[in-house]
């Protein structure tokens, strides 16, 4: 467990106070999941601490005809900044794969109260990453909006490069919004326009 690494990032957009990062310290734990291992969102250790501290993973959701549809991909310093209580249509569930051996490291729950309680900037620090989520969330859908299915092929390469050599085709092409052999022709031929 890298504790200096995680604290980096932890406080990558608004600085960590010597205290908060020894409460920290005190009281992170980590979660490994290997390669391919799949569960319910819900049933993962999730809140404003949860970082993707080795691996990287994908969110889905499964329709009615058994489906499976990539919403994101989570990489090596991310944080799952997924808001808990988060409610979707059709009541379908959110699944986490993880793609490759991972490991998360968090802040259990149980502490999460005394976080906010005695430390002010928690606030900001949590905001800042749900602010990076959002970010990325809405590029994604510009991309999906402005790119055609090369171009956004390109651009995943060019951000998921570890993502590109460990998920199946399928779930890629899902993310891009393109059928898999599209995918598939794009990767044969990758100047094609």
């Amino acid at each position: 467990m890298d504790k200096e690494n995680y604290l980096t990032q932890l406080g990558n957009r608004t600085a960590l106070s010597v205290g908060l990062s020894a409460y920290i310290s005190l009281v992170i734990t980590s979660e490994t999941f290997s390669a391919k291992q799949t569960l319910p969102l819900n049933q993962l250790s999730v809140n404003p601490t949860t970082m993707l501290a080795k691996g990287s993973a994908r969110i889905y959701i499964v329709d009615e005809a058994q489906r499976e549809h990539t919403l994101f991909f989570y990489q090596y310093h991310d944080f799952l900044s997924i808001a808990s209580g988060i409610t979707l249509q059709h009541d379908a569930t959110l699944f986490i794969e993880f793609l490759e051996d991972s490991e998360l490291l968090l802040v259990p729950g149980t502490h999460i109260p005394n976080l906010y309680k005695l430390f002010p900037e928690f606030h900001q620090v949590k905001a800042g990453h749900h602010q990076t989520f959002q970010q990325n969330l809405f590029n994604h859908q510009l991309n999906l909006s402005v790119l055609n299915g090369a171009e956004r092929y390109n651009r995943f390469l060019s951000e998921y490069k570890q993502i590109a050599m460990v998920c199946e085709q399928k779930k890629i092409a899902s993310f891009l919004g393109i059928d898999a052999k599209t995918l598939s022709r794009l990767r044969a031929n990758p100047k094609r326009k």
